[in-house]
């Protein structure tokens, strides 16, 4: 770029400052809050799907670095969808340096304001101490929430750590429960554990 490039660029810039200047004083002049102003700039619901479908597209098409530019804006605004893309192009280093401590942050994040995906990829990065040191408690916490939630994996794992004692007091007769509600699923390894350990498994199948 050379510099009457640079120049003509910083006088229209300069020209739109004034302009905002111009026409924000008014709107503070009829008592209009800056917080209005700040909420009147904002993209609209309709604006911002269309961005988080631009980010898909541009992911399916493996431009992952456009998809992250696009998706990044409406996570930081609470999109909760694009807060668990954003994570997992961090943790996979896709479009963007991989981060396992900020992918962390937004699947936690997502998952605090009930993303069930969130909760899951949270718990799993805990549990292997990624982003993060190994914490079975932690581990256990996001589990529960999607457990709670009906997520098989998620009820298998806590199984597994109420049989094991990891991160939660050692209680083989929850594991038990939740194998067997993971079972109800169709989960082949809670199938397996209960085959294993407890009542014959066909009491737990669906019907």
């Amino acid at each position: 770029m050379c510099s009457s490039d640079l120049f003509i660029r910083s006088t229209l810039f300069a020209v739109s400052l004034l302009a905002a200047v111009a026409v924000s004083l008014p709107a503070l002049a009829q008592g209009a809050s800056v917080r209005d102003l700040i909420e009147q700039e904002r993209p609209s619901a309709d604006q911002n799907a269309v961005r988080f479908n631009q980010a898909l597209a541009a992911y399916d098409n493996g431009n992952y670095a456009r998809a992250f530019e696009l998706w990044l804006p409406l996570a930081q605004e609470n999109d909760l969808a694009a807060m668990r893309n954003v994570a997992l192009l961090l943790k996979e280093g896709k479009g963007v340096e991989r981060d396992l401590e900020r992918a962390l942050y937004f699947f936690e994040r997502a998952g605090r304001a009930g993303l069930v995906s969130a909760q899951v990829n949270a718990a799993f990065m805990h549990l292997h101490g990624e982003g993060t040191a190994q914490d079975y408690k932690a581990a256990s916490f996001w589990f529960h929430a999607a457990a709670i939630a009906g997520v098989p994996t998620a009820r298998y794992n806590l199984g597994v750590q109420y049989e094991r004692g990891l991160g939660v007091e050692r209680d083989p007769a929850r594991a038990l429960a939740w194998y067997a509600l993971a079972a109800q699923s169709g989960h082949e390894q809670a199938l397996k554990r209960l085959t294993e350990l407890g009542p014959s498994p066909r009491v737990f199948r669906k019907d």
